[in-house]
This record gives C-alpha cells, structure tokens and sequence, in this order.
C-alpha cells in the first residue's frame, strides 16, 4: 500500500515536471511569437531577413505604415542610392514624377530633414505627401524660414499652381485664396495683362488646360488617343484627327446637325508642334508682324496641339454659298448648341481682349459638357472659367 502511495507522488512529481516544462515552452513560444510578431508579418509580406533588420529599426508609426501595405516594397531599387530609408515616400514621388532614384532620394531626405520643423507648424505627414507632388524642397524650406503656420496658409496651398514665394503677397492682398492665387501669381490669364512668366502644363491631357501666350505645353507632346473622325472634312485636311472623347462629341454634335438640316465640316484639328510651326511661319510671311501675332498661335502654345481644338466650317461655305463660317446657319446653330456636347467657343468676338487672339467664329475646344455649358450659361471665356475655378492641373514655370 506504501508502495503505491509513494509511486503515485513520484508520477505526481514527473507529471508536474512535464507540466512544468510544457507551460515554460509554451511561454517561450509565446514570448519568441510576440517579439518577432512584427518581422513574422514583414516576412509573411516578402521581406528578406536583411530587409526586415532595416524595417524593424524605423519608429513604431513609420514601422506600421510598411506593415500596413498589401504587398512588400522593392527597396533593392532604393538601396543602389545611399538613403534614410523613407521607401514609402521614394515610391510614391517617383511615380508622379519622371526623374533619376538619385533625385527622388536627394529629394524626400531633404524633405524630411524639414519635417520636424513643418510638423511643429501644423503639417500632418499626409499633407505633406500632398504637397510634395507640386512643391519643391526650396518651397518647403521657405515655408519654415517664414514661419508660418499650416492653419494660415491651408486655403492657398489648396489651390493648383500655388507659388510659394507669393503667399506673403496673397495674404495682403486680402482676397479668398483662389482669387489671391490667380490675381496674384497669374495675371496674364488676361491677356490684357503682362507676362511675367511662361509657364509648362506639366499634364496637357487634361481637358481643361489653357493654352495661349504665358502658357504652354512640351514640343514633344502628342496625345496618345488621337483617332480620325467620321464627319465631312475640307480639302485642305483630309484626315483631321482628335482625341477620342472630342472625337465622338464632334460626330454626335454634326449627326444632330444634320437631322436638323445644317452640316458641320473640319477645317482642321490636331496639329503637331511641327505642323504649327508652318502655319506660323506661313501667317508671318502674309501679315505684319502684329497681325500675325493676333491670328496664329506661337508652336507650344497652340490649343491644336492638345487634339481637343477644331475649326469648323460647312457645306454650303465649301460650296461658295458663303464666304465664312461665322456667316452661315449653321455656325448659327452651333453657337446655340455646342455646349450641349461640350464644345465652347474659343475665341469670342467680344472676349478679344481676354483671350488675346482676334475673333475665330470657326475654333471650338472641347472642355466637356459641365464646364461648356457653365461657360455658355455664363458667358465666359476657358480663361474666366479658370479665374473662378483655379487650374486642375500642375504647372511649371520654364
């Protein structure tokens, strides 16, 4: 009976000591499971043991934005660079901007040798990932040596083409920020006005970019969508082509002229920067050289290079029963129409002064229904529209 007493605690004892044993494994599991949690999801993700180490050495809030990504970044492509490991940001600059890994990393570690700074002054890292898509490194430098504050300044950084060296300027002003951004910085929207600047569209496929004297777009620029229409063309321009949305505004714009008894025919639509250089030089040699300035677009500066732009003429013009357009029924009618289908007329007879080109009853521009049917409502010019609504595209000055 003793026997057994005794070799039951034995078996007590042993199976305390596996107990024992399998709770401090257990434990030991636990402990290697939590503090290799974060290099267990870095691997889970594709990092490499040497990719994680550098991972695993950034602040807990930087550490959480790569956790949170869906897949693992590439950082062999940064690390050729010597680099403060900023990948996130790295990715994200050189993917809206077409320079060398060298200056995408000279540009985002010397932005965020400026963060502490900015942070201090009210800008959220998400601001400021926003604001590097248009600012430079002497802009956000310059914001911190003026000191000013993100609360103060929000309203015109908001706004496209924003020129930092102007904001002081903007602010005495007095003026809303978009007012204050386009008065200020932007003038000779107005062609009434001087130009100061010249200045690159730096996304010309927008289809609300202006384009005239002061601003302009690559000579290289050739959009990628250009296709033939299918309406009646002139002799001088057998095969006009647009970009594809203009393209089948236009046809369903002279389908619905054409039930209604009127024809629209192309003069001309996209031109390269080559084929505008010798309208140009064409026009120089016919006219003085004031008149020819007001007639023809300098190359870079046409709207027919944007493939958005076309000169209309009709039928009965063709035929001689009129001498121009503008006299016609059926310029006429796609006065009264044309928003509908988002053309606008371009160069108005009585916004001369504005648009700075004398009156072109034949050149439309294709902006969109929305904005050509405010435009006609309105009575404005794509220069006025752009003074109430600002840019929605970047711009460069050259």
């Amino acid at each position: 009976m003793m026997a057994q007493t005794k070799k039951r605690r034995i078996n007590r004892k042993k199976q305390i000591k596996r107990l024992s044993l399998l709770a401090l494994i257990i434990l030991l599991i636990i402990f290697l499971f939590v503090s290799n949690f974060n290099r267990m999801r870095l691997w889970i993700k594709g990092y490499g043991f040497s990719e994680q180490n550098i991972l695993l050495r950034l602040d807990k809030s930087w550490l959480n934005e790569y956790l949170e990504l869906d897949s693992a970044l590439d950082l062999e492509t940064w690390d050729t660079v010597e680099n403060d490991h900023h990948y996130i940001d790295y990715v994200n600059y050189s993917s809206n901007h077409d320079v060398s890994n060298e200056q995408v990393v000279q540009y985002v570690d010397s932005f965020y040798e400026l963060y502490d700074q900015l942070e201090q002054a009210g800008f959220s890292i998400e601001t400021c990932r926003e604001l590097m898509d248009s600012l430079t490194i002497d802009d956000f430098q310059a914001i911190v040596d003026a000191g000013y504050k993100y609360e103060d300044i929000q309203g015109y950084l908001d706004i496209n083409g924003v020129i930092v060296s102007d904001i002081a300027a903007y602010i005495d002003s007095g003026l809303d920020p978009l007012d204050a951004v386009m008065n200020v910085s932007y003038p000779f929207i107005d062609s009434q006005n001087t130009i100061t600047t010249n200045y690159q569209i730096m996304e010309p496929d927008d289809l609300l970019v202006l384009v005239k004297h002061g601003f302009g777009v690559s000579s290289d620029y050739v959009p990628d969508d250009l296709v033939s229409t299918n309406i009646m063309v002139s002799d001088s321009n057998p095969d006009p082509r647009l970009r594809k949305e203009a393209a089948e505004a236009l046809e369903k714009m002279a389908e619905d002229a054409s039930k209604e008894g009127y024809t629209l025919a192309i003069n001309s639509a996209y031109r390269s920067s080559e084929d505008q250089q010798a309208v140009y030089d064409e026009y120089f040699a016919m006219y003085d050289p004031v008149t020819a300035a007001s007639l023809v677009a300098v190359p870079g500066y046409s709207e027919h290079q944007l493939g958005l732009s076309v000169d209309l003429t009709c039928k009965d013009v063709i035929d001689g029963v009129y001498g121009v357009f503008g006299d016609s029924p059926d310029y006429d009618w796609t006065i009264a129409h044309a928003h509908e289908y988002g053309f606008i007329l371009r160069y108005p007879e009585d916004k001369t002064a504005i648009t700075g080109t004398a009156n072109e009853p034949w050149h439309y521009r294709y902006v969109g229904v929305e904005a050509a049917t405010e435009i006609y409502e309105n009575g404005w010019t794509l220069e006025e529209y752009i003074q109430h609504h600002g840019f929605t595209y970047d711009l460069s000055p050259e």
